[in-house]
């Protein structure tokens, strides 16, 4: 089976799939198939949310020791770890796809 394009659908083509970081057979074949393609996440996202993950660790054990010292401002603690927790959920939900 063979499918035409005029140059400016290639072009298009061409751009989407290098965006996602695929071939363009690939691109089309994912496409067809009903997956959601996106683009391709920057080179360092692993190092971005192991980054943002460290942050939350440490965070986390700072909330534990606030709170057995009863110190006031666990809660401002408490709302940087949420804040934090979140993050990393949308950056996970960005650049990742889901298997169904």
């Amino acid at each position: 089976m063979m499918l035409r394009f005029t140059k400016s659908e290639m072009d298009v083509l061409t751009k989407k799939a290098r965006k996602a970081g695929l071939s363009r057979e690939g691109f089309c074949r994912r496409t067809l198939n009903g997956v959601e393609v996106k683009e391709a996440p920057p080179a360092d996202l692993p190092v971005m949310i192991q980054e943002i993950r460290h942050v939350g660790c440490c965070l986390d054990q700072l909330l534990k020791r606030a709170s057995n010292a009863s110190i006031l401002e666990a809660s401002q603690l408490r709302a940087a770890l949420e804040s934090n927790r979140a993050m990393e959920k949308l950056v996970v939900e960005t650049y990742t796809t889901r298997s169904d």
